[in-house]
């Protein structure tokens, strides 16, 4: 039987990237993007399981990375170390008992115990779960387009369309009106052929988000993103039953109950799952809870590194009728093209292409982590 390294610790490292220019959603704007890189090191050097753990509301980014960093230190290290890198599933188990709420931090912590597994394993994390594609390109949407003015909207949806991207997202959240005016200024700029997804980010009551979506269904909208408050899932259904362009929603779903609570109430036809965030472990059952009744999932976050991409490309190839192109981002959004990573995974346009190797198959650029580290003040 084969002896596999046991994990001797976990290294946590808070980072800042800086982008060149500002990015707006309905929440407000930033040109930051903070994060948390984690490392679960083991005896062996190359056997070591990385992840990025995504700094998401609630709270503000730098109190999150002290939680984040504070959790890793006092429970999680305690869980994990003298586990085998080949089992991990009851260091899991006490994570998740341990840490309450907190699902970014479990769902990034999933990805690098998962990635510590394959590797230990030595093979990919996609072919761990069952998939050996020889062809290991995902297809992406064009880069995400924030709140502007209107004809600022239309002018990158062109670029974008340029660049050969069939399906867009554009944010919208300011008033019913000028919503409708962003709209249709991308509709009439980039034709009738190209996939238009909207995102709100919680911004409308339900009846506010009934006049928008009725006013653009006629710009043929593939599907309106959390429309609503993620709190309000009885508004939701609400909405559903008075449009009919197809709703979807992001943050209502953060554990496969609340995908059974959305299935349950009928509050929208697709779920936005992110690895980041629910994890592999998470994203499989949603998404196979999902599948069983009927609704779809949609893949990825719009803002992260390149190591956080790769992950979620990984569970897309696990599920290859769900609904593409996958909403894998990049910091392209705040005018950064770095990735962290030596070897970049956007080698195509539209596509972003899995890298050989075993687990996530990533070699990250550790000196451009070091770079972007902050010093977080206790």
């Amino acid at each position: 039987m084969a002896e596999y390294p046991t994990i001797r610790g976990v290294e946590a490292i808070p980072i800042e990237i800086r982008g060149e220019k500002e990015f707006a959603i309905s929440e407000g704007q930033t040109r930051t993007h903070k994060s948390v890189i984690v490392s679960i090191v083991t005896e062996d050097p190359n056997i070591v399981g990385v992840a990025e753990i995504v700094c998401a509301p609630p709270g503000k980014p730098e109190e999150i990375q002290h939680e984040i960093c504070g959790a890793l230190k006092t429970i999680v290290e305690s869980a994990l170390i003298g586990n085998s890198a080949a089992d991990t599933v009851s260091a899991q188990r006490v994570i998740n008992e341990q840490i309450k709420g907190k699902v970014w931090t479990k769902g990034g912590l999933n990805v690098a115990l998962n990635d510590l597994r394959a590797r230990a394993l030595g093979v990919s994390c996609m072919s761990m779960f069952g998939v050996h594609n020889k062809d290991t390109r995902v297809p992406v949407i064009g880069s995400v387009i924030g709140i502007m003015q209107p004809d600022k909207m239309a002018e990158r949806a062109k670029e974008l369309l340029d660049l050969g991207f069939s399906t867009l997202k554009i944010k919208v959240g300011r008033d019913v009106i000028s919503d409708f005016e962003r709209v249709r200024c991308v509709r009439e700029a980039v034709g009738g052929s190209v996939n238009i997804r909207v995102d709100a980010n919680d911004h409308y009551s339900p009846e506010e988000a009934i006049r928008l979506i009725n006013k653009i269904e006629h710009f043929n909208i593939e599907h309106v993103e959390q429309p609503i408050s993620r709190r309000d899932i009885l508004g939701m259904s609400e909405v559903k039953k008075a449009v009919h362009v197809p709703l979807m929603t992001d943050d209502m779903v953060s554990t496969p109950f609340d995908a059974m609570n959305v299935i349950r109430l009928n509050a929208a036809d697709r779920v936005k799952v992110k690895v980041t965030k629910h994890g592999f472990d998470g994203a499989v059952q949603i998404i196979s809870m999902l599948a069983a009744a009927g609704k779809r999932a949609v893949i990825g976050h719009v803002f992260e590194t390149g190591l956080a991409a790769v992950a979620e490309a990984h569970l897309a190839m696990l599920f290859p009728d769900v609904v593409g192109p996958h909403e894998i981002g990049s910091l392209e959004p705040l005018g950064c093209s770095d990735n962290l990573l030596l070897e970049s995974p956007y080698r195509n346009q539209g596509y972003i292409t899995i890298p050989e190797g075993f687990g996530l198959g990533v070699s990250i650029n550790w000196e451009r982590v070091e770079e972007y580290r902050v010093n977080l003040s206790y």
